[in-house]
Parts: C-alpha cells; structure tokens; sequence
C-alpha cells in the first residue's frame, strides 16, 4: 500500500514550501508529479515498474538514514522516455513538501552552460553563484547524465562538483540512459557516483511514446468532434 506523501504548507526556519519549489527547478510536466501516481500498470513490465516505484516509497520513508550517509539514486534505462526523470521529481516533490530541503534540477548539459559562463571574461558574480548553489544544494538532480561529450574539461568540471558533495554528504540524484559503470567518463567519476548513489532500474521500454499515442488519437478526435 502506498501513501500520499504531501502535507499543507508548513514553515521551516522561515522558509515557506512553494519558494523552496519555486528555486528547485522541477520541469512543468513533472511539477505535480508524485510517487503515489506513478502508474506501474502502464509498462508491459510490471514487476520492474513496481520495483522502481517500491525503491522510491522506501528512499522517501528512510530518507534521515539516506541523508546522513549522503547517498542518493542513480535512476536507469537504456530506453529514453521510461520514466527515470518523472520517477526522480516524483522523489524530490514528496521530500519539499515533508522534509523542506533545498532541491535543485539540472540537466547535465544545461550545468555545463552554466559552468562555461563563468569563464567568460564578461561573467560576473552572478554566474559564479550559480555554479556555487548548484555545487552546495542538499539535493542536486543531475539529468540525462551521459549525454555529454567526456572531455577532459568536462571530466574535470564534473569531478569538482562531485568531489564537494560527497565529501559534504550532500545528496545526488542521477538519471541516464546508461548503467552507471558504463558511463563513458574518467573512472574517477564514476567511482564517486557509485560511492554516492544506489541503483533503480526502470523498464526497458517507452511509456512516454505510448502516452503521446494515447494524448493524439484523443485529441483528432476532439478536432473531428468525435
């Protein structure tokens, strides 16, 4: 049995729950999205579908014991649109709302921009903080990791970041469509990834595309007026 993880609006140390969500980042579609509504009977594959939402329900339930170890998730599919990034914000939405920590969503390509714009000779303090709070935040979730070239400055960019939060417990959700062990980055990298992170696996399989299917055929129906 799954439980509804929200709670009204509560204050903690001043900080009102709408702005630490309004800071995280959390892409639009997946803004209300929570673990409970996480529709297993969608996938052909159910039993992983309902293993990756039962590791979701017991990281949110044991989550004090997962902080103080500073360890977070690596979410995982060969198949793009298996539901990695919904599951991920589904995780990050329930602890805003019952443990109200700073969360920030990135993706790794768009964190590399950021990066870059600190090295311009026209950045400022502004970039500069936006690298620091990405670095500092108490849960970072790093999309779509994998997608980047693996160049030296990358590895390089990534090992900095990396390094600062797992040697301040800071917690990091990764999503890919690689296993973690065959990301192709420094060896470095992936050896503080599996140091910080556990694996859930998520179907090898689209539910976005049939979704999109489903969403199509209802609407040209609606457009015929059928």
């Amino acid at each position: 049995m799954y439980v509804e993880f929200s709670e009204p609006c509560r204050c903690l140390n001043g900080i009102e729950t709408p702005k630490i969500k309004k800071g995280a980042d959390i892409p639009l579609e997946f803004r209300d999205c929570t673990v409970k509504s996480f529709d297993t009977k969608l996938y052909n594959d159910a039993f992983e579908a309902e293993n990756a939402k039962k590791c979701a329900v017991n990281y949110i339930l044991n989550f004090e014991t997962f902080k103080i170890k500073g360890i977070g998730l690596y979410l995982y599919s060969k198949e793009k649109g298996s539901g990695k990034t919904r599951l991920a914000c589904s995780i990050a939405n329930a602890l805003m709302s019952r443990e109200y920590i700073s969360i920030k969503f990135i993706r790794t390509l768009d964190l590399l921009s950021v990066i870059r714009d600190t090295y311009k000779k026209d950045s400022g303090i502004a970039e500069r903080e936006a690298v620091d709070r990405i670095k500092k935040v108490k849960l970072l979730i790093l999309d779509d990791i994998g997608a980047e070239k693996p160049t030296e400055w990358v590895c390089g960019e990534f090992l900095k970041i990396l390094d600062y939060r797992i040697s301040n417990k800071l917690i990091t959700f990764f999503t890919s469509n690689l296993h973690r062990e065959k990301l192709k980055l420094d060896g470095r990298i992936i050896d503080r990834i599996v140091a910080m992170t556990l694996d859930v696996h998520l179907p090898e399989e689209s539910v976005r595309r049939s979704q999109s299917k489903k969403q199509n055929i209802e609407l040209s129906n609606l457009l015929r007026g059928e």
